[in-house]
């Protein structure tokens, strides 16, 4: 019996049984009592809630307050529902999209449906250029193929672009952005690439072939506690509250983790999470005096700096 026909088993006896503990786990399946454990993780990371009772009369218990039982899919199931989900996000005028899209993200990431052809949307769509559109385009096509991509691509570390060659396994639709999940064969570890004019300057199909990673799964490097983090910055900034300024400033969207880290009565200061600088940039030129930027230094002299070109144009205009 192969892991997997394991883990389904073991689910099928705490069903069945109840609480079980690791010896009577482990002479059912005819295992070693140190894979249990091993089995556990696996189930919980699937999406069950397997719960380790600690004590003299403790074992493993399922909480069976699932929204989906164990199931297996045939092929021609599973490609009907790749299908109908290709669909779906076609159809605009559904107004419950954006929770579909969510659920059927969960039941694919956490199941063997093959998505390799199909596009993962964490949030609303949007509109794409016609570069962003082309380079996610060339990027399926790798994808569908087993094909590298070769990319010119330029990360917040980095002073100039690097190119470099990437085994494409997934593109995601993440806060308003694109990103490609892919294994990177410079850094040799899997890596996220954000599909941006400022970031991938060009992504074009490689003759190099790949085998796709059986143990690669979605669900392992997306999230919270993902092993890829997004190219992120911590950023910190005093909102004013004079003249609406705290009422404008959450009407906007900043990024990740916003919370508000001092309250005093002229103002609150805030921190949060973004990989968008561009969009950071447009909406504090938007709050006027009515926000600044506490930290990091870096990001307060770039905003200078697109603060002082601005008026260097207008006064060269006026001599």
């Amino acid at each position: 019996m192969n892991r997997t026909n394991l883990c389904i088993r073991m689910l099928q006896l705490l069903k069945a049984r109840g609480k079980m503990n690791t010896t009577q786990l482990a002479t059912e399946l005819e295992v070693n009592p140190r894979n249990i454990r091993e089995f556990k993780k696996e189930l919980v990371l699937a999406g069950y809630n397997v719960e380790e009772v600690k004590g003299r009369y403790g074992g493993y218990i399922l909480n069976d307050e699932y929204d989906l039982p164990v199931t297996i899919f045939s092929d021609e199931q599973k490609d009907a529902l790749v299908q109908s989900y290709k669909f779906m996000r076609t159809q605009k005028d559904f107004k419950p999209l954006p929770l579909y899209c969510d659920a059927m993200d969960k039941i694919i990431s956490t199941s063997k449906i093959s998505s390799n052809d199909s596009l993962h949307y964490m949030s609303n769509s949007m509109e794409l250029d016609e570069k962003i559109s082309h380079m996610i385009d060339k990027t399926q096509q790798a994808m569908n193929h087993g094909l590298c991509v070769l990319l010119s691509y330029q990360s917040l570390q980095d002073e100039a672009p690097k190119q470099f060659e990437v085994e494409p396994y997934e593109i995601i639709h993440y806060h308003k952005s694109y990103y490609l999940i892919g294994f990177s064969l410079l850094r040799k570890d899997y890596r996220m690439y954000r599909f941006s004019s400022q970031r991938m300057f060009s992504c074009e199909i490689s003759s190099r072939h790949f085998i796709r990673d059986n143990h690669f799964h979605l669900s392992n490097y997306i999230g919270e506690h993902s092993l890829i983090p997004l190219d992120l910055k911590l950023v910190s900034v005093r909102v004013y509250h004079e003249n609406n300024g705290l009422r404008l400033f959450k009407e906007k969207y900043w990024g990740n983790k916003l919370q508000a880290i001092n309250k005093q009565e002229a103002y609150t200061d805030f921190e949060f999470y973004t990989d968008d600088m561009s969009n950071l940039y447009q909406s504090l030129f938007s709050m006027s005096d009515q926000m600044e930027i506490l930290n990091p230094e870096d990001v307060k002299i770039a905003y200078l700096s697109r603060v002082q070109k601005i008026l260097n144009a207008y006064r060269d205009e006026k001599n």
